[in-house]
């Protein structure tokens, strides 16, 4: 009886002995598995967890809204209308053909310090022969033109198309529209008799300086349909500087004159209907 009693209190020591051990090894093991996950968590956060950035479709890093707002673009501009174009139209100068369109930026509080422009040329039976692509800028409620001259035949074209990406938008207040004023505008003939010439003096309006001024002339009829474009650039306008400029079109374009015939305005261009359009860049 006595040894029963002895063995029983032994295999209960035994068994609170190895209770405690087993309980000393999942205590270690939770530790062990909480290092563990630790140290990989660490290392996810630091070398595997990708940045936030303003293009992961998660409002984070202090964002305003989803991807916008913070260090991100301004929520607003995710309301603004995008850039339009109204009017294109390709001419003939030397028989190659030049592109234009106008761009339309309805926006009043952002203009687009940059932005990227792709005309694709078709033919006459609708098959595209030539891209053109180029970067430009817009300014807050501007309407500008812009140009390009191919190598193409004039004749070859059937229809031109425009398409925008890239726009880099900024608000007016840090992307104001340079002053200019253009004065003593005159249209001419040409000095060879032959073509049209318009000239005039630039003004920079600003106490900074201009570093490229582009002048992007069009001749219409008295109709006020666009005949022809050309285009000329200065460099380095200096602060308050004014300077002489000339765009030449074509010699194929001629001028209404008080003696013109009326059947033949169509092809004239009258000197009331001149426009010319700047592009001034700091």
């Amino acid at each position: 009886m006595a040894f029963f009693v002895f063995a029983n209190f032994s295999i209960i020591c035994y068994s609170i002995y190895m209770g405690k051990r087993l309980i000393k090894q999942i205590i270690y093991g939770v530790g062990y598995l909480t290092v563990l996950f630790l140290i990989l968590l660490v290392i996810y956060f630091i070398w595997l967890k990708a940045a936030p950035t303003c293009f992961d479709n998660k409002k984070n890093q202090n964002e305003a809204g989803v991807d916008c707002g913070g260090p991100c673009a301004a929520c607003e501009i995710k309301t603004l209308s995008p850039l339009q174009s109204t009017w294109k139209n390709y001419f003939s100068i030397n028989n190659k053909a030049v592109l234009s369109a106008q761009i339309r930026n309805s926006n009043s509080t952002y203009g687009a310090n940059r932005f990227s422009y792709v005309f694709d040329i078709y033919n006459k039976t609708g098959a595209k022969i030539k891209t053109i692509s180029g970067n430009s800028l817009i300014y807050a409620s501007e309407i500008k033109y812009i140009f390009e001259s191919t190598e193409i035949n004039y004749s070859d074209i059937g229809e031109i198309k425009i398409s925008f990406s890239d726009v880099q938008w900024l608000v007016d207040n840090k992307f104001l529209k340079p002053k200019t004023q253009i004065r003593e505008k005159l249209v001419k003939i040409g000095d060879s008799g032959k073509g049209v010439e318009v000239s005039g003096y630039i003004v920079n309006g600003n106490p900074y300086p201009l570093r490229k001024v582009r002048f992007v002339g069009f001749l219409a009829t008295s109709n006020n349909i666009k005949i022809s474009v050309s285009k000329t650039e200065l460099d380095n306008l200096k602060a308050f500087e004014e300077r002489y400029f000339k765009i030449i079109f074509p010699k194929d374009i001629g001028l209404i004159s008080l003696s013109a015939s009326s059947e033949l305005s169509f092809i004239l261009a009258d000197p009331n209907r001149t426009e010319i359009y700047i592009e001034a860049l700091r």
